[in-house]
This record gives C-alpha cells, structure tokens and sequence, in this order.
C-alpha cells in the first residue's frame, strides 16, 4: 500500500437530528477506528451531523460507521463510491443486524464491534484481498487504542472528549438492539485504562466528558471505583445509567463527587403498566418519579428518555408524560416514538402481529411512525410527540426547570445549551426525535 493512501471513515447523515448545528459528541467509532489504522494511511474523519462527505474527493477505501436510520444515505454514499472503483467496508449497529441487506451495497461488512478485526481489514485492503464479511469475538475491553480526536471538527460539538468504560447489557428490553449486538454481560474496561485516557483528554479539551456507557453503573462495585479514581481530576461528566443507581446513597454521593453533573434515565413510561409489557426490569423494581428524586438529592441533575406509542398508551399519555416530566423537574428530555428497529424483540413481534407500517430506515428516527399503534392512529401518535416537544422545550419550561436544577451554576449554563439544541431542532425544523446514537 503506497504512503498517500486515502482512508475516509465516515458515519452518514440521519436527516433532521442535527441538520449541521452544533451536535452534543461525535459518534465514538470514528475516531476510535482511526487509532486502529496504522500512521501510514492519511486518515480522513466525516460526521454528516457536521458536514457532509465531499463526492469530488478522491479516496482510496471507505469506511463507513451505519446506524438504521442512516442506512439510506450510507448505500447512497457507498453505492457512489463503488461506481468510482472505490472500496467501501461497512460496519455499525445496521450492518451488523441486517448483514445481507448492507452486502448489497458494500465490498465488506464489519459484523458486531471493529476492533478484533479492522488490524485484518487493513492488512487484507494492503493486500488487495478484502473479504466479503469480518467478525470476531466480542472485544475484552483491554487496550483500546487511543481515539484520534484531533482529526474531529471539535469546535462544532459542546464535547469530543467520549469515552467508553463498559459495553453489554443483561438485561432484554423489548425495543432495545443493545444485547443482541453488544452481548448480555457487562464487559469492563479497566479503570486504569480510562483514568490514563481521562488525563490525555484533559490536556487536549479541557471541557466537560460524556461517557457513552449504556449504563455506566451497571455494576455498582466497580463504579464506585471508577468514581473513586475520578474524583482527583476535578472533571465535569455526564453519563447513562437505569433507575436502580437511585437506591445506592454511596454510589450517588461518589459521582457528584467525581464531576457527574447529570445522568441520561430512561423513565420510557408515566403509564407503569407499559414496563413489564416492554421488559424495563430495573423500572419494575423501582419507582421511577422516587429515583429521579434520589438523584437529583444527590446534586445530580436527571435528563429522562420517554417512548411513546407503548401498546398501553392512550391517547392521556402525552399529557401524562408532559406533566411527569415536569412535575420531577427534568433537566432535559427525550419523547421518542417507539420504533421497531431490526433486531429486537419488538421488531420480530410486531412482524408476527403484521403491524409493521414500512421498512424505509429513513423513517427509523424516533420520530416517524412506521408502526400500527394499538390504541390510537399512526398521525395522532406523532401529532401528541410533537405537542409533547414543544410544551416540554418552551422557553418558560426552559427557565424555570433550568434555574431549579441541583447542579452548580456552571452546569446549569450547560444544561441551558442542551435545551437550546433541542428547542432549536424542534421549533426552527419544525422536527422532533432522538439522539444520534440513541438506542
């Protein structure tokens, strides 16, 4: 492989979550697969939340990172690409689901996570031998290479400083893909590892970190050490974890100590009858409106994550969810409508229910209703989103939630930015939905 090899890693867009404003992080594999790939390939980092791939380069290979709603543009790139002669590998939650479908459009997929095989992808683009499909064991977690965020626009996210600590999930939510394609067991990165990680990012970017855990306590012993070893750092951090962290004072009193400013829940209902239905075991265990007071006790603010459309919703839960979010004072929060992505267990069981409404992944958003609801129709569902949003993210509900946050007055600033880039998505692009990356 000559010295000027041109590698693009990319993660296409998802229209209308962003629309090139500025994004809360960039999504993890890109620079982490750009750590992978040996210093003699020019490594060449794109975002389409930021900016979109530019078709008149010329690249020797492109990689490309693909969730289900990006699928669409990602065969479009890819499709572009090849008729030019170039190579494209295609990894990522979707290609990993779907395999057969993303082939149609790629020289390789990547099957589950990167790291065991992309050291091979390389070795095999070198040699001119690329194979159809790559897939390894689950990663162990030890000696992730270190994340090249310099080669990231930094200046149009609130943070490039993402780290991950842990990846699986036991538990089986009926709308979530994290267990099928990360595994059901958590899998630790040790704390060493991150707090070296930790001290490099500091030096570079001095504001705050997010931590992409899908449930960063899910263990509460080992995160309480890794709270522990955070706290001489003096960091500012935001995370995910289930409800279950509400019951553990200790572990509470260690992240607001360690920087936690806030903590992504996932609420998904103000009707509990919803929770046994969709499988949320920690919510079960817990009462949901007792734990987000728990937290916020702790000087942790709490921004929740909602699903809408719940085979027990009516058409009082938007009101409902409105009302419970505001009554526990949420520092932000996610209306999703449910989603039947592929490879969950809602998707195979609303294909045996013949409910599906349409397998355009462009749709896939959180926000388009590609389902039959049960006890409404597929407009009044997205209508009582929308509503949703807007009450939840007018300026006085801004104000007056960010103003009675428990956190300091530097982190209720940020909050006040995170608000901001919702309002802005709802109200001037007249959009609603989730978060890249969001599960």
């Amino acid at each position: 492989m000559k010295n000027s090899f041109r590698l693009l890693i990319a993660a296409p867009s998802v229209e209308g979550w962003w629309n090139h404003r500025t994004v809360l992080a960039p999504p993890r594999a890109l620079p982490l697969l750009a750590g992978l790939t040996p210093p003699h390939i020019h490594v060449e980092l794109v975002d389409e939340n930021i900016r979109e791939v530019d078709l008149t380069k010329r690249y020797d290979a492109v990689a490309l990172s693909v969730m289900t709603p990006s699928a669409p543009r990602a065969y479009a790139l890819a499709d572009h690409f090849r008729s030019h002669g170039i190579p494209v590998i295609m990894g990522g939650i979707h290609p990993t689901v779907m395999p057969d479908e993303a082939a149609e459009h790629a020289d390789a997929i990547g099957i589950r996570e990167a790291e065991n095989y992309w050291p091979e992808i390389i070795s095999d683009l070198e040699a001119g031998r690329l194979k159809s499909r790559y897939q390894a064991p689950f990663h162990d977690m030890k000696g992730l290479p270190r994340p090249r965020i310099e080669l990231l626009e930094g200046r149009r996210y609130l943070t490039t400083r993402v780290i991950e600590t842990t990846r699986g999930c036991p538990y089986d939510c009926a709308y979530c893909s994290v267990s099928a394609v990360a595994g059901k067991r958590y899998r630790q990165r040790p704390i060493g590892e991150v707090v070296e990680e930790i001290r490099r990012l500091r030096e570079y970017d001095p504001r705050w970190i997010g931590f992409t855990d899908d449930n960063i306590a899910g263990d509460h012993v080992r995160a309480k050490k890794l709270f522990e070893a955070l706290i001489p750092f003096g960091i500012r951090w935001a995370g995910q974890a289930d409800v279950k962290v509400s019951t553990d004072k200790e572990l509470l009193t260690l992240a607001y100590r360690s920087g936690c400013a806030g903590l992504f829940m996932g609420i998904e209902s103000a009707n509990k009858e919803n929770y046994e239905e969709i499988g949320k075991t920690p919510n079960l265990q817990v009462d949901s409106g007792e734990a987000i007071r728990n937290v916020q006790r702790a000087g942790i603010a709490v921004i929740g994550s909602f699903i809408l459309g719940l085979d027990r919703d009516g058409l009082s839960i938007f009101d409902e969810t409105y009302e419970f979010a505001r009554k526990y004072n949420l520092a932000a929060a996610q209306f999703s409508v449910l989603t039947p992505y592929p490879g969950t267990r809602l998707r195979k069981q609303m294909e045996r229910e013949e409910r599906i409404l349409t397998d355009d992944w462009a749709k896939y958003t959180f926000s388009d209703v590609v389902f039959q609801p049960k006890n409404m129709t597929p407009e009044a569902l997205k209508l009582g989103q929308r509503q949703t949003y807007l009450h939840f993210y007018s300026w006085s509900s801004i104000f007056s939630r960010c103003l009675l946050l428990p956190v300091s007055p530097v982190n209720r600033l940020l909050a006040f930015q995170v608000n901001r880039s919702y309002r802005s998505i709802q109200f001037k692009q007249g959009l609603t939905g989730g978060l890249p990356g969001s599960k």
